[in-house]
């Protein structure tokens, strides 16, 4: 971005707060996406894979893509509610992989 671009300086202005917005919103992206995907690493350690992809699928789709919908056009968040919703299904995927994770893991060791 040309700061010193005159002609173009409100759009440059519009961009850098939107792109500030969803900086913020991508960092807690990334803690959710960290936490979800070294749960499913160790879920495919354990040779579970069908389950987590049904998890993953509905917290995605079921959870994540209508939160989005609903914040990008029924909302005033616009872009800002679109990725919330994908944080939102991201969160859920992690959370739900995570408790996966756990029954699995009580299961072998009460087997053991």
């Amino acid at each position: 971005l040309d700061v010193d671009d005159l002609t173009n300086l409100q759009d440059n202005t519009e961009v850098i707060a939107l792109a500030a917005q969803l900086l913020l919103v991508a960092a807690f992206f990334q803690i959710s996406d960290g936490i979800q995907v070294v749960v499913l690493g160790a879920l495919r350690g354990l040779q579970d894979v069908k389950i987590p992809t049904f998890i993953t699928f509905v917290a995605y789709w079921g959870i994540g893509f209508p939160i989005s919908y609903y914040l990008g056009l029924h909302s005033d968040l616009g872009s800002t509610g679109i990725w919330l919703g994908l944080l939102t299904g991201l969160t859920a995927s992690a959370i739900m992989l995570y408790i996966r994770f756990n029954y699995l893991t009580k299961k072998l060791i009460l087997r053991s």
